[in-house]
């Protein structure tokens, strides 16, 4: 069975030069391993990746998490904006405040891992876009947001979504296995025990390219 956990999040990040600053680094993997502690708690029921690279060659930025159920894969992409209402029927805003970076269109995501997946049988699903708020007790709003080719789905609301989609039951394993090609570490599927067991989680990553997704104002988590 392919069904479990492979790679770990936020691995990319290790590298903070993509960042405007070494803080908004921290906030950013902050908001994958949220994610990722959601996500890992349907490693019974599908596989379940993290930090994969997009098959694009040349291309620097990563896919955060992918989760198999059947043949159907479904990418998601984390983020951590600042607190506020987000809507796009004027351009790209907080409020009034243009925020151009939050409607990068995902849309090579999936054409990129269509191609990438072709004979595998896979079916890959518009992708998720999983928004956490940067500051505790202040949420974002993102229910006028539109980001061309990915859903825009609120923290926590990830999980009835998730939740929904392993349904298709165990993971394919040629799909696992093509997907382990993109993995940021060497793939390994771990163990469904505390995390704390496996002692790998102690090796120093591999060094990776720099991400490219930096935002358009000087700190967006403030």
């Amino acid at each position: 069975m392919s069904n479990g956990i492979y790679g770990r999040a936020a691995t990319g990040l290790q590298d903070t030069s993509w960042a405007v600053n070494e803080n908004v680094a921290k906030i950013g993997a902050k908001g994958e391993q949220k994610t990722e502690a959601l996500l890992n708690g349907f490693a019974m029921k599908a596989a379940v990746l993290h930090d994969l690279r997009i098959p694009i060659p040349g291309f620097k930025a990563n896919i955060d998490h992918a989760i198999v159920s059947g043949r159907s894969v479904l990418l998601i992409d984390s983020k951590m904006w600042k607190p506020g209402f987000y809507w796009s029927m004027l351009g790209y805003r907080r409020g009034w405040e243009k925020t151009p970076h939050v409607g990068k269109s995902q849309e090579y995501v999936s054409k990129a891992m269509n191609t990438f997946l072709n004979g595998t049988g896979a079916r890959v699903l518009t992708p998720r876009l999983v928004v956490w708020s940067s500051r505790d007790n202040q949420p974002v709003s993102t229910w006028m947001l539109t980001v061309p080719g990915a859903e825009v789905v609120n923290g926590l609301r990830i999980v009835p979504v998730v939740k929904s989609f392993v349904r298709g039951g165990s993971a394919d394993p040629a799909i696992v296995r093509r997907l382990q090609e993109l993995l940021v570490k060497a793939p390994r599927a771990a163990k469904q025990t505390a995390h704390w067991s496996d002692t790998d989680q102690f090796k120093a990553p591999p060094p990776r390219p720099a991400r490219v997704d930096v935002y358009a104002d000087n700190d967006p988590f403030a």
